[in-house]
């Protein structure tokens, strides 16, 4: 038998149900590997993580930001540089306690522009970003809305690396970087991300 469905607004929903609702689904969609909940990491000038993990080994963060009532272009940018924020943070631990620790970041949102899912597809090699949008769905036979998510990728669906791959790819990054090939942005990309930044931050 079908059901009526339809999209509902998502402010219908507190942004701390869709939190929780966001730590569920990575904790389901990382079976490969343990993430542990630790807690956020604040910054004065860029905000916080609405949530933070580490997995079992202390060698990955995992930083998730959820956008709610903003636009998704300044909530693009506020999240982009708190995680260049956060990774100037880690780079001093490793310089500091010797320790190297890789970074994942989640995006969530009800909407993302095709130039933001087009600026992140080619800044995936530097910048470990992945798209998740959430949709609240309403059916005729559930009291309270459902909340869904779903991965957006240009190239694909997104693949969640083993530690081994991980370590793997970090030193083909590391052996190209030496090589001192250039990022391959081009212009009329860092000049849109120079735009929405000057836009939405300065």
């Amino acid at each position: 038998m079908l059901k009526t469905t339809y999209e509902a607004d998502f402010v219908a929903i507190p942004k701390e149900e869709l939190v929780d609702a966001a730590k569920r689904f990575l904790l389901q969609s990382h079976s490969d590997e343990d993430l542990i909940p630790v807690e956020n990491v604040d910054s004065l000038k860029f905000g916080s993580s609405d949530l933070l993990f580490v997995n079992k080994g202390k060698t990955n963060l995992t930083v998730v930001r959820l956008c709610y009532r903003e636009s998704s272009e300044k909530f693009f940018i506020s999240s982009i540089s708190y995680c260049l924020w956060l990774m100037e943070c880690i780079t001093a631990g490793k310089v500091l306690f010797n320790g190297k620790t890789g970074l994942n970041i989640y995006l969530f949102s009800h909407e993302f522009s095709s130039e933001i899912c087009y600026l992140v597809d080619n800044l995936s090699h530097e910048l470990p970003i992945h798209l998740v949008k959430y949709y609240v769905i309403h059916a005729e036979d559930l009291d309270e809305p459902a909340i869904h998510f779903q991965h957006l990728n240009l190239k694909g669906p997104v693949h969640h690396e083993s530690q081994k791959d991980r370590l793997e790819g970090q030193a083909l990054r590391a052996e190209k970087k030496a090589r001192a090939t250039p990022l391959e942005i081009s212009v009329q990309e860092l000049n849109e991300f120079q735009r929405l930044k000057q836009h939405y931050l300065d």
